[in-house]
Formats: C-alpha cells, sequence, structure tokens
C-alpha cells in the first residue's frame, strides 16, 4: 500500500529488466554461452511460475510476487515500509526473525504475549496496537512456535481495524483445518505470505510468495534485488505445481493425530498443532535421550527453556522417536 511506504523510495521505480527471446542476446554482461543456458540470468519476476501459481490461487499474476523463500519476503515488507524508530507488533512466543528482522532495519519491535502460549486477547490486542501505533503488524497464523491457531474471525477483525500494514505469514497454512480465507483485494493493508518449504516438502529449495494487492506488489518491487530468484528454483517449482502438496498433507495430518496421542500416553502434552510439528513441555532428559539416538528435535531456551518443538515426519522417523 503506497499509504505506508517509506517516504525515501517514494519515488523509486523497479529495476528494468526486458524480457526478449532474441537469437542473439548480448544486453546483459552474461557470461559466455552454455548448453545448459545457465549463463543467462534468471526471469527477472519468474513469470512463467508466477502465473502458473496464480491460477492455482485463482489470483491474478499481478498480485503474487516470488521470493528466495518467505525470509526474504519478510525482509523486504519491512524494507519498503518501516522507517527508523518505527514499530512492528506481534505476538508472543512467534518465529524469533521478526524480531531480528525487525532490530536489522532500525525499527523497534514490541510483542503481546498469548494466553498460555494458545489464545489471543483480540480486545486487549487492538488496544494495545491503537496505544503504540505500530507501522507493522505481523500474525503468525497457524504459529510458530506452538502450532496453535488464532481464529480466523480474530485475524479479520484485527486486519480492518488497525491503521497500518499486516504482514499474513501462513507458512503452516496447509496443515489448517479451518484456515479461513482473507481477501488483499478488499483488504488493502493485507499481505499474505506463504512458502513451499512445508507442505510442499521443498525447503531446500528456497521458494516463498507473497499475495497482496497489485498496489502493494508494486511497492515491493520498488526495493526487491532484480533476479531475486534463480533459474532451477523456478523451474523445480513449476514441477511442483504439476504434482502438488495433498497427499503430503493428509500424511502428515493423519501422523499428527497418532503422535498427539501417543505422547499422551507417554505422559507428554503437546498443544493443539494445526501444522506439521507438535510444541510442548518435556523435562531436558526427552531431549538428551533422542540426541543419545541420532534424533534432534528442536529445544528452546531462554523466556520458552523446558519447550521442545518435534517435527512430523515419515512413519519410520515417528516410530523411532516413539520408541
Amino acid at each position: 500500500m503506497l499509504k505506508y511506504l517509506r517516504e525515501d523510495i517514494q519515488d523509486f521505480s523497479p529495476y528494468g529488466v526486458v524480457e526478449k527471446n532474441v537469437p542473439i542476446k548480448l544486453d546483459a554482461n552474461e557470461g559466455y554461452q552454455r548448453p545448459d543456458g545457465l549463463n543467462r540470468y534468471p526471469n527477472d519476476r519468474a513469470n512463467d511460475l508466477q502465473m502458473k501459481l496464480a491460477q492455482k490461487l485463482a489470483r491474478k499474476p499481478a498480485e503474487i510476487l516470488l521470493g528466495n523463500g518467505s525470509s526474504e519476503l519478510i525482509d523486504l515488507v519491512l524494507k519498503a515500509y518501516l522507517e527508523t524508530g518505527e514499530i512492528v507488533v506481534s505476538i508472543s512466543p512467534t518465529f524469533s526473525m521478526y524480531k531480528q528482522y525487525t532490530i536489522i532495519h532500525k525499527g523497534i519491535y514490541r510483542e503481546y504475549p498469548l494466553r498460555n502460549m494458545m489464545r489471543l486477547d483480540a480486545d486487549g490486542f487492538l488496544e494495545f496496537i491503537s496505544e503504540i501505533k505500530p507501522k507493522i503488524v505481523i500474525l503468525c497464523n497457524p504459529n510458530n512456535p506452538t502450532g496453535t491457531t488464532l481464529p480466523w474471525k480474530d485475524v479479520m477483525r484485527i486486519i480492518s481495524n488497525v491503521d497500518a500494514m499486516v504482514i499474513l505469514d501462513q507458512a503452516y497454512i496447509e496443515f489448517a483445518d479451518n484456515p479461513g480465507f482473507f481477501d488483499p483485494r478488499e483488504l488493502k493493508n493485507l499481505i499474505i505470505l506463504r512458502t513451499f518449504s512445508k507442505a510442499w516438502g521443498l525447503a531446500g529449495i528456497r521458494l516463498g510468495y507473497m499475495i497482496a494487492n497489485t498496489e502493494t506488489i508494486n511497492c515491493i518491487h520498488r526495493i526487491r534485488s532484480p533476479y531475486n530468484l534463480n533459474t532451477l528454483t523456478q523451474e523445480l517449482g513449476l514441477l511442483a505445481l504439476k504434482e502438488g502438496p495433498e497427499a503430503t498433507i493428509e500424511l502428515v495430518k493423519s501422523e499428527r493425530i497418532r503422535m498427539t496421542q501417543a505422547l499422551i500416553k507417554l505422559g507428554i502434552t503437546p498443544l493443539p498443532s494445526q501444522t506439521n510439528f507438535l510444541f510442548f513441555a518435556a523435562h531436558e532428559y526427552i531431549y538428551n535421550s533422542l540426541m543419545k539416538n541420532g534424533i534432534m528435535i528442536r529445544r528452546f531456551n531462554r523466556e520458552l527453556a523446558g519447550y521442545f518443538r518435534l517435527t512430523i515426519g515419515n512413519p519410520e522417523e515417528n516410530n523411532a522417536v516413539l520408541e
């Protein structure tokens, strides 16, 4: 949204890349020709992948922006909208990189605690936002590291009632049973972020995407580095779209139920998860025992000391954890 864009980049234009299919291309100072074509820069906006993804999402291509993982896209949003000393607000606990990106861009990070790490007091959160007047609000839903979700009606209230840009990080949305629907065409201050790293099982290719209205997408293009998505990632993304993640999602959901029930029987009670992981409190012995047997889970410290996060693996991996 142009309204919130940093004043010093209001007059920026996107880097100009002319995409033409010509027999002899000598305009971009690329290296000497290779038979695999990798001497050429990638398509700047990943147009083929952008179009196919837009078709799948029932969006216009101009409402999609692709990035080097959703982490790059978070960084780009803060780069575009956050002035020095302005405030970013999120819930707590949540993805730790929100705070780090805010500090990197010389902003001030403020957080509002969840009740029992699960529930958000939406009225209190809106009052908190009204008092400190942030430039950006970030909601991770489903939330990392808790795995829980905020009711979509509360999320809608927040987006509709704040005078700020809202980043809705939906990295785990494919695993949620009732994700709700949010339309950036109508909610002009909304930016939705998603990734191919989780449900699609392609963390290694670093592919994320942004859904927003065309004005916001154009604002982000002003500060996006040219050719930010490499050729191999674009090609693998296109292959992934042909196959789809549905089989993986169903397997994760069924294993999530099985693992939750099995852990409860062992005396460990995870928070209700709508993601591909389980978050729980346990004795340090659990972590050490798993490590001795070649199994690594995520151990938290500081304010989350005593909590652990277990990714839902394949059935064989999950059986090894339970054993």
